[in-house]
């Protein structure tokens, strides 16, 4: 528990910049090279539900 409590400080002291290229790049690259791949009608909604079905966090509240 405190140890999360400490990566939550860190990444709220994060720059802006490095907050997202820790938190959401990664997971935005990976839908949108899926997204290249499929050429989906709607681009948008592709996206949104790639994001949700593949949250990294999902994964890690069902191991704690």
């Amino acid at each position: 528990m405190q140890n999360e409590e400490e990566k939550i400080k860190q990444l709220q002291a994060l720059p802006i910049r490095n907050y997202l290229d820790q938190t959401v790049v990664p997971i935005l690259l990976q839908a949108m090279t899926e997204v290249v791949k499929v050429r989906p009608p709607n681009a948008i909604e592709f996206i949104a539900n790639y994001l949700l079905q593949n949250n990294p966090e999902k994964a890690q509240a069902k191991q704690q």
